[in-house]
């Protein structure tokens, strides 16, 4: 079951505790066969790649490719296809600038 856990400042705020919705959680208790977890600075990171190729995705929205260019997602065929959802664009250019 979801718990509620203490708070914690994070640049990706929409993933940070104190919880996950009891649907998010039971969402990913039945259709997700692993979490991983990422660092601010591999979130940062993924960020400023997303954003020097084209795509402004705000820092929750980076950590599936944040996990991905750290080798966090285990593919255990080389042709295996692989989905990230980037999202959120909702980051004002001052907090781009403040993220990188």
């Amino acid at each position: 079951k979801a718990i509620k856990m203490p708070s914690a400042k994070s640049v990706a705020a929409g993933l940070a505790p104190p919880f996950a919705g009891e649907n998010a959680f039971k969402h990913v208790s039945k259709f997700c066969d692993d979490v991983v977890t990422v660092t601010e600075e591999e979130i940062k990171n993924a960020a400023k790649a997303a954003f020097n190729n084209g795509l402004v995705i705000e820092p929750s929205g980076a950590a599936a490719l944040a996990a991905f260019i750290a080798r966090k997602i285990c593919m255990e065929e080389t042709n295996q296809t692989v989905v990230l959802v980037l999202t959120g664009g909702n980051v004002s250019p001052q907090e781009l600038q403040n993220l990188f």
